[in-house]
């Protein structure tokens, strides 16, 4: 299948990984009645559905991911964006660009390679437990489950349903990553991984893929 995609970058401000809650935090509450925007429903519930816009820095630039009906929010409210807010420091918008296109998504005949821009939260508290108590190999093949698993995931938000799932191949190489994330630290991963799943690039895979963690992109030697 294909998906729809939207990248719209801030070309004139920069933004350092570690500002990207920030960055979503002010444009959340600068347009709350949009709950894809910041995932939050009526009466304080959640939308724990594969976030539709994600927010990023690329390259060191703003920018906002938005897939299919998340692009008709960003066109609406984002393209008119005259100043941002990054904690306490205000800044004006001068340049932005868009790069709309369709992607292919589900499972491919080939493989093909990707690398992650941003560490990969791929552990919960359960699978945390789980994970440190292996060894080095199968803490490995315990990733590259969790990666298809987030494959799985990612298939349920967009409507796709994997023909085999047994049939999606993951290997890769993963090293650790401890970030600091809301005062604490967890550990994460970086690293190249070969698939044979059309993943469009810049999308998120894992935990907290709307503040920026887990974007992937095609890797090239």
């Amino acid at each position: 299948m294909e998906v729809r995609k939207a990248l719209l970058i801030f070309t004139g401000n920069n933004l350092k990984k570690a500002d990207i809650p920030k960055f979503r935090g002010y444009l959340s509450k600068k347009y709350p009645k949009y709950d894809l925007i910041h995932n939050h429903l009526e009466k304080g519930k959640l939308r724990y559905s594969y976030p539709l816009i994600q927010f990023k820095a690329v390259n060191y630039r703003p920018t906002v991911v938005a897939i299919n009906e998340g692009i008709d929010i960003l066109k609406e409210v984002f393209l008119e964006l005259g100043e941002m807010k990054i904690g306490e420091k205000k800044e004006t918008v001068h340049e932005k660009s868009i790069i709309l296109k369709k992607e292919k998504f589900g499972i491919s005949e080939e493989y093909i390679d990707y690398r992650f821009v941003s560490p990969w939260m791929a552990l919960n508290q359960e699978n945390y437990k789980k994970y440190i108590k292996l060894n080095r190999y199968d803490q490995r093949s315990f990733l590259k489950h969790i990666l298809r698993e987030n494959l799985k995931t990612i298939s349920k938000g967009f409507n796709y349903r994997i023909p085999d799932i047994e049939k999606v191949k993951v290997d890769g190489d993963f090293r650790k990553r401890e970030v600091n994330f809301k005062n604490m630290k967890l550990l994460c991963f970086l690293g190249n991984f070969m698939t044979n799943f059309y993943i469009p690039e810049y999308l998120g895979i894992g935990k907290q893929v709307a503040r920026g963690f887990g974007t992937v992109k095609k890797y090239e030697n």
